[in-house]
């Protein structure tokens, strides 16, 4: 589908220039300051040794006192992960499953997370690119790709991280220019014309100037068709580019300046409908994955532009580090569903920007005290239309239409604090602390026909059918209204102690208060609907063990944690319509497990498991008077597990055979707070990955690859339809593909 609206992003260059003249300038006037750690991810030992940055400070993974995963570029490649979304089967209790292309995450971790992630609403899981937030739920499967690393903290992240949140972070890090030339192209070609082209480069302009290009394209037909007129469905095209420029003029000083891009269009959802066996036009209801039928126009289109500068100094021992971040969106998607050849349509429009900005000053990294203060900014602004139209000729129902329009701007403040001491060896305390004001505004207004369906509708135009220029007549009225402004604050601390038993093993308890921002239910189309949500609050207690045997050929990392939460923030379904409200009190608690193992050079394993019990212990009324205490959290699977391995045969003359194979699984689960019974939800599942590769001593590789071995079926999201009695969106059936790739 094409955008209704010119596509120009002037902020976006008159921020570019800014930033350009600022490096210019800093350039010119720096004489001191360290330039920051290198790489972060480093292979030492027997075993493979990732340095993360999770507390703000280049760390071992094993050194940080808290639940992270860190996934490698190389090993993201490997395991076949080529958007944001799919790093969550391998990390314990984290779920990511998208229902709109490769769009809009619902991401939830260690139970909770946004079931309907709407615009304007702040999630429990802050997902950040190169440590600058990203909050807009549409922007959040972007690609992956050329990435040094992802890092993944669970529980509350009160303190160093940009944006509160109750569940925890995920960071996804791009690689930096180098000094030394390097850089990789691959190319791949699958099932229902999956074509990936994608490639890095980068080097030196000079001794003290370094660039990197990095690009990435992707495109397939879908795998259903559309019997309505043969055309495909699920069809998506995706262009994303990144150009980073780093400067290092003395050697105290580092400026590093990221552009990026990202165009996305599909051609419309997958989806399955519960009710009836035919449609008006005589097709089947779909018995198959293969086949669909949809009216009209069906499709998205989003256009992303961003530009990063981080500078970095090192005054005297402190660190200074000030990281800017803008990034501007464009959203348009329509869907025609399967009523009849006019029926219901729906349309939503997205054009929203955001800013970030983070000031930190640090400790030098020696010694027995160290600290961390800050501030941090975020605001975004967002200008949303959404309609749905019953349009005329629709088979017994009587014709209707609804428009919503709402702006609203959200700006976020903090000032925090972090300080590790030790007062004996090989005991650490770290406490932290965080003061947070958030304000929010929002001008929300919705007109339709009137409930009851009273008066005459005409359509002027049944094309933009979503414009408030398209319809007439007196049963167009005003249904809701909402012009507020609220503001919240918050104190946020986190409190651990770490004891190093060993050099290969610590242990360290930790206890959190975490909190969510409140918001508005920007979906609000009756009056009654219109409501402010207060704030979600957690307060969080883990214990963990951290420890690595054989030297280094093994590493455990143990958790246990407890969690207790008030005014949960859920998303409740009241048919026709959704409604984001409180849901009360509630608790989940659980163990997580995280184990990599090298027996042989030839051989790398690894392995994660997470048990979850989750219960609503206070929700009443969350549906038309019912009461859901005792309820799990919605998208809380009991058990989540996941097994990867990786075999390199050594052929001689330097070539070599690759063999990799990874699992996931996700046991029973629950789409809806409110009715936890079939057919909203989903049963246990394996997802399982492959590949076999053949690596040339030239640094080329070539490889055939299968997602989803099994050819599952599975739900990634069902939600209950009035129309429909249920809608049910399907994960990506097995494809089979082959690829070549150089490094260099």
């Amino acid at each position: 589908m094409a955008f209704t609206a010119p596509h120009r992003f002037p902020a976006i260059r008159r921020l570019g220039a800014a930033s350009a003249l600022a490096l210019a300038l800093s350039l010119a006037g720096q004489a001191h300051a360290e330039a920051p750690a290198d790489d972060a991810a480093d292979a030492g030992g027997s075993g493979d040794v990732i340095l993360v940055t999770a507390q703000k400070r280049s760390q071992s993974v094993q050194d940080v006192p808290a639940s992270v995963v860190a996934l490698g570029g190389d090993a993201l490649r490997d395991r076949l992960i080529t958007r944001a979304s799919d790093i969550s089967r391998f990390v314990p209790s984290f779920s990511a499953d998208t229902s709109v292309g490769n769009l809009t995450p619902r991401w939830y971790l260690r139970g909770i997370g946004n079931s309907v992630p709407g615009n304007g609403q702040t999630s429990p899981v802050g997902i950040y690119q190169d440590e600058v937030y990203v909050g807009i739920p549409v922007a959040q499967a972007f690609p992956i790709f050329d990435l040094e690393r992802v890092e993944v903290l669970s529980g509350p992240q009160g303190t160093l991280w940009g944006k509160n949140t109750t569940a925890g972070a995920v960071n996804f890090i791009s690689r930096k220019p180098s000094f030394d030339a390097s850089g990789y192209a691959r190319a791949e070609y699958g099932s229902y014309g999956s074509t990936l082209l994608e490639g890095a480069w980068g080097g030196p302009l000079s001794d003290k100037v370094a660039v990197r290009f990095a690009g990435h394209f992707r495109d397939d037909d879908g795998f259903t068709k559309n019997r309505h007129d043969g055309s495909p469905m699920g069809k998506n095209r995706e262009a994303a580019a990144r150009f980073s420029i780093l400067a290092k003029p003395t050697d105290t000083f580092e400026a590093l300046l990221r552009v990026q891009y990202r165009d996305y269009k599909n051609t419309g959802d997958i989806i399955y409908q519960g009710l009836g066996t035919t449609d008006p036009a005589g097709f089947p209801i779909p018995k198959s994955y293969k086949n669909n039928s949809s009216f009209g126009n069906s499709g998205q289109d989003l256009r992303q532009r961003g530009v990063q500068l981080n500078l970095d100094w090192d005054v005297g021992d402190l660190h200074l580090t000030s990281i800017t971040g803008y990034n501007e969106f464009k959203h348009r998607s329509e869907l025609g569903t399967q009523v009849n050849h006019e029926g219901t349509h729906t349309y939503s429009s997205l054009d929203a920007k955001a800013f970030n900005q983070e000031l930190r000053l640090a400790s030098p990294d020696e010694g027995r005290l160290k600290w961390i203060v800050g501030a941090h900014y975020y605001y975004e602004k967002l200008d949303s239309e959404a309609a749905t139209a019953l349009l005329p000729n629709t088979v017994g129902l009587r014709p209707s239409w609804t428009n919503t329009q709402f702006v609203q701007s959200n700006n976020s403040y903090g000032l925090f604090a972090n300080v590790t001491y030790e007062p004996i060896d090989n005991l650490e305390i770290i406490v932290g602390g965080r003061y947070t004001w958030e304000d929010k505004a929002i001008d929300l207004d919705t007109i339709g026909t009137a409930a009851g369906g009273a008066g005459t509708l005409t359509y002027l135009d049944t094309v933009a059918f979503w414009s408030r220029n398209s319809v007439t007549g007196s049963a167009i009225a005003t249904r809701a209204v909402q012009d507020t402004k609220r503001n919240w604050r918050a104190f946020t601390y986190d409190a651990t102690a770490k004891y190093n038993v060993t050099t290969d093993l610590n242990v360290y308890a930790r206890y959190a208060k975490g909190f969510r921002s409140g918001g508005f239910n920007t979906g609000a189309t009756l009056q009654t609907q219109v409501a402010t949500v207060d704030p979600e609050f957690v307060k969080s207690y883990e214990v963990g063990i951290k420890s690595e045997w054989f030297g280094g050929r093994l590493t455990a990392n143990l958790a246990a944690f407890y969690n207790d939460y008030s005014d949960i923030q859920v998303t409740v379904i009241q048919l026709p319509l959704s409604q984001l409200s409180n849901a009360g009190k509630g608790w989940s608690k659980g163990a997580e497990a995280v184990i990599t193992a090298r027996p042989v050079d030839a051989l790398r394993l690894w392995g994660t498991l997470g048990l979850l019990d989750t219960k609503y212990t206070s929700f009443p009324n969350c549906k038309s008077g019912v009461d859901c205490s005792g309820n799990q959290f919605v998208r809380a699977p009991h058990v989540t597990a996941s097994v990867s391995g990786e075999y390199t045969l050594e052929v001689g003359n330097g070539h070599q055979i690759v063999a990799e194979t990874n699992w996931s699984y996700r046991s029973h689960l629950y789409f809806n707070a409110g009715t936890q019974a079939a057919p909203l939800e989903q049963d246990p599942k394996w997802l399982g990955n492959a590949s076999l590769a053949w690596k040339l001593p030239n640094d080329v590789k070539l490889s055939v690859f299968a997602r989803n071995l099994t050819n599952s079926h599975a739900a990634s999201t069902i939600i209950p339809s009035a129309n429909f009695g249920f809608i049910k969106y399907i994960i990506e059936p097995r494809v089979w593909g082959g690829a070549v790739s150089v490094s260099f």
